[in-house]
C-alpha cells in the first residue's frame, strides 16, 4: 500500500465500520467548533495561553479578578463569550446530527457552545456543561436559559463598561445575566472549570454510551483531559471500535488525519447517500 492509497483506504474502512455499527458514541472536544470561530484552549497560541487557567480557569481566580482587575475579566469574558454568541454549527457538526438518520447516536462533547445541539444532534451529554444554562449555587438549581443573542447584548454592555472612567459597577451589571450575587443566593453558568466534577448526570451517561457503543468516534479532542479522555479507552474494553479525527492528535483503531469539518460529510455521504436513493 502507497502513501497515496493509505489515505483512501482508511477512509474505505471508516466508510464501513460506519455502515456496519448500530450504536455510535461522537466524542468532540474544542477542535470540533474551531472552524466555527471559536479558538481552541490547549493548542499553540490558544486560549489559555493568553488567559493562564490558574486565573481564570476556577472560580476563586475568577472572584479575585473581577475584585483586583474587572477590566482584565471584561477582557476574558469578551474572548469566550463572543465568538460563541456568534458561532453557527460547521459542517462537522451537521454531519454528526444527519448520522443520526441511519444509525442510533449519542454525542458526548467537551464544548460548551452547544453548537451540536443547533446542528440538530438530539441526544447531546454536555460533560462540561453549558455556558447558556444559569443555575443558582449551591443548589445548582436551573435558574434560566439564555440565548445566543442574550450573550451577544453581554458583549456589548461589557464593552460599554469598559469605556467607563469607574467601571467596576457598569462591569457587574453587565454580566448579571450571567454572573451574580444577592443576599441569598450565587447564579453562574452551569459550567465545569478546573477543581469541579464533571457535569451530571451527563458524565455517567457518557460512561454508559462508551460502554454500549459498537463504534466511538473520537474528533478534536486533545487525549489530555482526564476523566474524560478515558472515554475511547473505556469503549475499547467494551469491544467497540475507535476512530481518532484530528490533523495532529492520533489514536484509536483507525486515525483519519483530516480536518473534520472537511472529512466528517464526506464520510457520512459515502457510507449512507445511496440509501436515500433507494428511498427514493
Amino acid at each position: 500500500m502507497n502513501s497515496d492509497q493509505q489515505p483512501q483506504a482508511k477512509f474505505n474502512q471508516a466508510v464501513e465500520w460506519l455502515q456496519g455499527s448500530n450504536k455510535i458514541a461522537v466524542f468532540s472536544g474544542a477542535g470540533m467548533s474551531a472552524s466555527s470561530g471559536i479558538n481552541t484552549f490547549r493548542d499553540e497560541g490558544g486560549f489559555w495561553q493568553r488567559f493562564p487557567p490558574e486565573q481564570f480557569a476556577n472560580w476563586k481566580g475568577l472572584l479575585q479578578t473581577a475584585l483586583l482587575e474587572p477590566d482584565l475579566l471584561a477582557d476574558f469574558l469578551i474572548a469566550i463569550l463572543e465568538p460563541i454568541a456568534l458561532a453557527e454549527p460547521n459542517s462537522a457538526h451537521l454531519a454528526i446530527a444527519e448520522l443520526a438518520n441511519y444509525k442510533e447516536v449519542c454525542v458526548v462533547t467537551q464544548n460548551i457552545d452547544q453548537l451540536h445541539q443547533s446542528a440538530g444532534s438530539q441526544q447531546v451529554l454536555e460533560i462540561h456543561g453549558s455556558l447558556f444554562e444559569i443555575i443558582r449555587y449551591p443548589e445548582e438549581q436551573e435558574t434560566n436559559v439564555l440565548s445566543r443573542d442574550d450573550l451577544k447584548k453581554i458583549v456589548v454592555e461589557l464593552k460599554l463598561a469598559k469605556e467607563q472612567f469607574w467601571k467596576g459597577p457598569k462591569l457587574l451589571s453587565a454580566i448579571q445575566p450571567l454572573i451574580g450575587a444577592n443576599l441569598n443566593s450565587f447564579h453562574r453558568p452551569r459550567i465545569v472549570l478546573f477543581g469541579d466534577q464533571l457535569a451530571e448526570p451527563d458524565w455517567t451517561n457518557a460512561q454508559l454510551a462508551a460502554s454500549e457503543c459498537d463504534l466511538l468516534v473520537s474528533i478534536g479532542t486533545s487525549q489530555s483531559v482526564y476523566p474524560a479522555a478515558g472515554l475511547p479507552q473505556l469503549a475499547k474494553e467494551n469491544g467497540s471500535r475507535v476512530i481518532v479525527i484530528d490533523p495532529q492528535v492520533s489514536g484509536g483503531d483507525l486515525w483519519l488525519a483530516e480536518k473534520s469539518e472537511e472529512i466528517l460529510p464526506q464520510l457520512v455521504e459515502s457510507a449512507f447517500s445511496h440509501k436515500e436513493e433507494q428511498n427514493g
